[in-house]
C-alpha cells in the first residue's frame, strides 16, 4: 500500500494525539502543585497548581482538555477513511461515536483506538509510531524526562522510513540523535512536516 502524504499526516497526527492524551490520563488527577505547575509551565497551560489544571483538563471549551484533544483525534480518524481497513475503520468510529465529555471514559477509548491501529498494515503502523514517539520525546525534553528510549524506537522508525523513500530525515535526524534538545527537535519536527506537504 502506497500512502498519500495527506494521509500519512493524518495517521502521524492521530498517533500523537492519542499518545498526548493516554499521557495526561495517566497523571490526572494531579495531585502534587509543583508537579502540575511544572507539567502547565512545560506546555504553557494557564494553570497554577495541581486544581486549576485538573480544572483546565476537565474544561471542554480549553484546546488542551481532554475533549478537545480526542475531538482532534477523532478528525483525523475520520480524514482516514478509506485508507484503514474497513474493519478498523468501524472500530474507530464505533468507538468516538460512544466517547462523551467524561475523562476516564476518553482514556479508555484512547488506548482502544491504539490497539486497533497497532493491527493495521505496516506502512500505517510506522506513521503512527513516528506519531507516538515524536510526541513522546517533545514531552520528555520539555519535562526533562529520560528520553533514551524512544531516541532508539525513533532510530528504527527512520531506518524503516528511509527504506520506502523518506531518506530526507536522515540529517535532521543524526542531529536531534547527538544533541537532543528543543531547538533540533523542533529541527527535526519541521523537516517531518515539509515532507507531508511535499505533493506525492
Amino acid at each position: 500500500m502506497i500512502l498519500l502524504n495527506s494521509n500519512a499526516q493524518h495517521i502521524f497526527w492521530l498517533g500523537r494525539y492519542l499518545t498526548r492524551i493516554q499521557y495526561a490520563c495517566g497523571q490526572f488527577p494531579f495531585l502534587d502543585n509543583d508537579e502540575a505547575l511544572a507539567y502547565a509551565h512545560a506546555f504553557c497551560l494557564p494553570a497554577f497548581d495541581a486544581s486549576s489544571l485538573n480544572s483546565l483538563l476537565m474544561d471542554t471549551e480549553q484546546p488542551a482538555s481532554f475533549s478537545q484533544q480526542f475531538e482532534y483525534a477523532k478528525n483525523n480518524v475520520h480524514d482516514l477513511r478509506g485508507v484503514l481497513s474497513a474493519k478498523a475503520y468501524a472500530e474507530l468510529n464505533q468507538l468516538i461515536k460512544n466517547a462523551n465529555d467524561d475523562a476516564a471514559y476518553i482514556c479508555d477509548v484512547a488506548a482502544e483506538c491504539y490497539e486497533v491501529i497497532e493491527a493495521e498494515q505496516q506502512d500505517i503502523f510506522l506513521f503512527f509510531s513516528l506519531g507516538q514517539n515524536i510526541e513522546q520525546l517533545d514531552r520528555q525534553i520539555r519535562l526533562k524526562q529520560d528520553y533514551d528510549e524512544t531516541l532508539n524506537n525513533i532510530h528504527k522508525v527512520v531506518d524503516l522510513l528511509t527504506q520506502i523513500g523518506w531518506d530526507q530525515l536522515e540529517g535532521a535526524w543524526q542531529q536531534l540523535k547527538l544533541n537532543p534538545d528543543s531547538m533540533n527537535f523542533y529541527h527535526f519536527s519541521d523537516h517531518i512536516q515539509n515532507l507531508f506537504e511535499v505533493d506525492g
